[in-house]
């Protein structure tokens, strides 16, 4: 019988899922809006939302997939945001969205209170983007639901467990929150007490493609996942790492989608120090790839580029363009400086396909190719539910897609 691998992506624009086989080709796929609504307070959505979207797209993936046994779910997703539940599994508040910047003057109490040099060796983070345990300390001071809560979980997390998976966290995704110890890769005890956060609120860590439990019998539409492996694949960047074959250390991913990302796979060595590469704007933080750490510069690419497009033939929309990719090519610099040279940069995500960007980035970028892969979140995903199936023993054993013959 034929073994096919359900990946689920649940990015910040859309909740993709797909069906990939072990030979790694995409065979269906499907979206849905992903649920956010805008408050007085910023973006936020309902946990419950997300879950009913993820099986929507999991649903419409599943029946048009040729006939086969579903060994395994993987699902990434979108980092920051938090899912928190109360003791008996209720949700607790509504999630705040990433790129909301709620608190944004906790993140610099943090830095002050916590030292901004501890704060960035520690967790491996320097920019500006607000982490899960600032907004967390928001919640618990402005939102009665969370100070009810005892369990905080990142979104492709909160949906492996909507799906009867075990309360358990990513590594990947922990390293997005401001709570973690990347270089130990535990959680870190100081920022906990500094939010006012209860221990044991962050789940203990995994790797991404470890086994996450099984789906149980999940009701009209899904029967097909019944027994299915579950794991956490991860930060959808890295996880689309993964899915493009961007494996080795002299490789670079530049994903293009509503965050552009560019993400290398270092060796996790004691002489790394996680807050290198913060003067280009380079975050440390744990890869999928078991031993590594990921090196991750980004902007935001689709949410500054989609509103200049839309006024046709406006000068604003190709200053954009150039603003997005000199962008890149200083991010790429930083992960140079840290990695050594850079041999190959693979570039995906929807943006990517974009003629004007490509033009610039041909220009811009050394030895830039185009993998064939038309979700790379969902076919990282689903690759990484195959190794927690057992399919492979290594994510190096994972089948690599084709590349473009002539990207144009």
């Amino acid at each position: 019988m034929r073994r096919l691998l359900a990946g689920l992506d649940v990015g910040t624009t859309r909740t993709k899922a797909g069906l990939v086989d072990e030979a790694g080709r995409e065979l269906t796929r499907a979206a849905v809006p992903t649920p956010w609504r805008r408050t007085p307070a910023g973006v936020e959505t309902d946990p419950e939302a997300l879950a009913a979207a993820a099986r929507s797209a999991l649903v419409t993936a599943l029946e048009s997939a040729p006939a086969g046994e579903v060994l395994a779910l993987g699902v990434t997703s979108i980092a920051e945001t938090a899912v928190l539940l109360e003791a008996k599994g209720e949700v607790a508040c509504p999630s705040v969205a990433w790129h909301d910047w709620r608190a944004a003057a906790d993140l610099e109490l943090m830095r002050k209170e916590l030292g901004r040099e501890v704060v960035g060796r520690t967790t491996g983070l320097g920019g500006e983007q607000v982490p899960t345990i600032a907004t967390l300390r928001w919640l618990r001071a402005n939102v009665a639901g969370a100070r009810r809560a005892v369990h905080s979980l990142s979104v492709a997390e909160w949906v492996v467990h909507a799906l009867g998976g075990e309360l358990a966290a990513e590594s990947s995704l922990a390293s997005r929150t401001g709570a973690f110890a990347v270089s130990r890769c535990t959680w870190w005890a100081e920022a906990l007490e500094w939010a006012g956060i209860p221990t044991g609120m962050f789940p203990p860590v995994r790797a991404a493609g470890e086994p996450f439990g099984r789906a149980p019998a999940l009701g009209a539409g899904l029967e097909r996942l019944s027994g299915a492996v579950l794991t956490v694949a991860g930060h959808d960047h890295p996880c689309a790492a993964v899915g493009t074959g961007t494996l080795r250390e002299d490789q670079v991913l530049d994903s293009c989608g509503t965050a552009e990302a560019i993400v290398r796979a270092v060796a996790a060595t004691p002489s790394h120090d996680p807050a290198a590469g913060h003067p280009d704007g380079v975050d440390t933080g744990r890869h999928v790839i078991p031993g590594c750490y990921a090196l991750l510069g980004g902007h935001p690419l689709g949410l500054v580029l989609a509103p200049a497009r839309r006024e046709p033939g406006s000068a604003a929309a190709g200053a954009a363009a150039v603003a997005a990719v000199e962008e890149a090519r200083r991010l790429l610099a930083g992960v140079t400086r840290l990695g050594g040279p850079v041999a190959e940069i693979r570039v995906t995500g929807g943006w990517s396909r974009d003629p004007l960007l490509r033009s610039l980035r041909s220009a811009a970028f050394p030895a830039t190719v185009y993998p064939v892969v038309v979700e790379a979140g969902v076919r990282g995903a689903a690759l990484l539910g195959g190794l927690a199936a057992g399919l492979w023993a290594s994510v190096h054993e994972l089948p690599m897609p084709p590349i473009e013959e002539d990207p144009g």
